[in-house]
């Protein structure tokens, strides 16, 4: 646990779309930001101050990229920050995966690399005189997920079968990477926001995941939110300044 004089009043947010509150919109079949997300009623329910630099499609070497000229810029660090990726790092190229099946098709970031980033990105935060947390990724609905991907014209689904062999690899490669960061941040001993069980723990996982299926929906951001409630009553000692 972290000693409350450890906690200020500000938690910057590494993220890609989950974090930025991004659903989508089935009806009119596009990405949107929704208002209550798990960030905005954080930040509604604590008196603090959140830096959220969450990106749409953002992989962990890009935000690293980002997060180190940030924290040059800094001279007074965030009291936490928190680290979410692997979602957009564990995906493919689909129309390349459609055009060659049997090709040897890399994840938008390998897994080495990906976990080479993670430990920067910790170290990075702590040089800085921050202190990191995890988080684990929300689970996937892969077929929810395969369907979504093969709608585009430019992606054909027997192609794409080929290449996975089954729809769950989409929901254990994405399940393997969280697995990774949540490992990385035992060893470094890093405090883990364990979001995945959360949502496993629920009867119906698609209830609150958008039809992409990768996305949390606005119950899932709810439910997330109620996570990061939980563990940062824990990180300060059930005493908010």
């Amino acid at each position: 646990m972290m000693k409350k004089s450890l906690i200020r009043s500000t938690v910057g947010i590494w993220g890609d779309s989950i974090m930025k509150g991004v659903v989508f919109d089935s009806a009119l079949k596009k990405y949107t930001v929704v208002k209550e997300s798990a960030t905005f009623l954080f930040s509604r329910r604590f008196p603090i101050t959140i830096r959220n630099h969450s990106r749409f499609g953002c992989t962990a070497p890009r935000a690293y990229e980002q997060l180190l000229r940030f924290l040059s810029t800094q001279d007074v660090p965030d009291d936490l920050v928190l680290l979410e990726f692997g979602g957009n790092d564990c995906d493919f190229r689909w129309r390349e995966v459609s055009d060659d099946p049997l090709g040897k098709h890399q994840s938008n970031t390998p897994i080495d690399r990906f976990e080479c980033t993670i430990r920067d990105m910790i170290h990075a935060v702590r040089r800085s005189g921050g202190h990191p947390v995890s988080m684990s990724l929300p689970p996937i609905h892969a077929d929810r997920y395969f369907e979504y991907i093969t709608s585009d014209d430019r992606v054909d689904a027997s192609r794409i079968m080929v290449f996975l062999g089954e729809k769950q690899t989409i929901y254990r490669r994405q399940e393997w990477y969280s697995s990774a960061l949540c490992r990385i941040a035992r060893e470094l001993n890093v405090p883990i926001v364990d979001v995945r069980s959360r949502f496993l723990e629920q009867v119906n996982l698609s209830d609150y995941l958008c039809m992409d299926g990768i996305h949390p929906n606005e119950k899932g951001q709810r439910l997330i939110h109620e996570v990061f409630s939980s563990a940062y009553y824990s990180f300060t000692g059930g005493q908010i300044s």
